[in-house]
């Protein structure tokens, strides 16, 4: 270290401080500190089959750009694919509400005539009772056939639930980085395809126990990875704070979040991230 004072009144003094750098963070300015960290995917997915079946088509490869909502394969599903259509044609038919309609405006009919005609004390009792309660079981039977229609609705709709079944689609907005199955192949548990979220991207920072506090949910940062991607910072918002300070290392674990979205920042390299007016306090 070389100090320089002043040699004249009324000038100020300039001191030259020198310090080595700590191994995992470092304080570059009075105001700013840097910390190791690295980026990863925002989110990992291992794609697998909601049933159990063999591919049919496999529609994305390694490398593809995905949105949510994407198909990316088919199992066979010709058997279901009938079943739909069945079902469709059974909620679809009208004949058996258009018969049972029918046969209530009948009885509606004779049971007026039998009123009239007991009315005038032409027609008994009995009769009266026999029209009413025809009309009553002609009601009926217009709604059990209203009741069976709403049932094959229902189970065209759980055929219609069941196909979607056997189209494995994306959850996210992502890019296939393996792709484990090929048509032919039977499927079960495993996965068929691997997604890697990158919109936006995961920082990882790992900070020193004198922190805690000084950086918090929301703040926000810079971060410069290792490889030149076209920008040297990057703005980045802390996302989560560890609410627990990990003993052996005294750190605790920081998570920011870089928006992502012309997906020109690869992840899984290291990175440098620097907090604005956060300093270390001596222990």
């Amino acid at each position: 270290m070389r100090c320089k004072y002043p040699t004249k009144s009324g000038l100020w003094a300039v001191i030259a401080l020198c310090c080595s750098a700590a191994p995992t963070w470092a304080q570059e300015k009075d105001t700013e500190l840097a910390l190791n960290c690295r980026i990863e995917p925002y989110m990992q997915v291992e794609v697998s089959s909601a049933v159990e079946g063999v591919i049919a088509q496999m529609l994305v490869d390694k490398n593809d750009v995905v949105k949510k909502g994407d198909t990316l394969a088919k199992l066979e599903s010709g058997l279901e694919a009938a079943t739909v259509d069945l079902r469709r044609v059974q909620a679809s038919l009208e004949s058996d509400i258009s018969s049972q309609q029918l046969a209530l405006e009948f009885a509606e009919r004779a049971l007026k005539r039998v009123e009239d005609l007991y009315g005038k004390k032409v027609a008994s009792f009995a009769e009266l009772d026999k029209a009413k309660t025809e009309h009553a079981l002609a009601s009926q039977r217009l709604e059990q056939a209203k009741d069976r229609q709403r049932q094959a609705e229902l189970e065209l709709k759980r055929a219609t639930e069941n196909l979607k079944r056997y189209t494995i689609v994306s959850p996210v907005d992502a890019v296939v980085t393996e792709r484990y199955k090929q048509p032919g192949e039977h499927v079960d548990n495993e996965p068929v395809v691997r997604l890697v979220q990158l919109d936006p991207l995961r920082v990882e920072v790992y900070a020193p126990a004198s922190l805690y506090g000084q950086i918090r949910e929301g703040s926000s940062a810079r971060v410069k990875p290792d490889i030149n991607s076209g920008k040297t910072f990057y703005s980045a918002q802390v996302s989560l704070v560890d609410r627990v300070i990990d003993g052996p290392s005294n750190t605790f674990g920081v998570r920011l979040t870089i928006p992502n979205p012309e997906q020109a920042l690869p992840s899984g390299q290291r990175c440098t991230v620097r907090f604005a007016n956060v300093q270390e306090t001596p222990q």
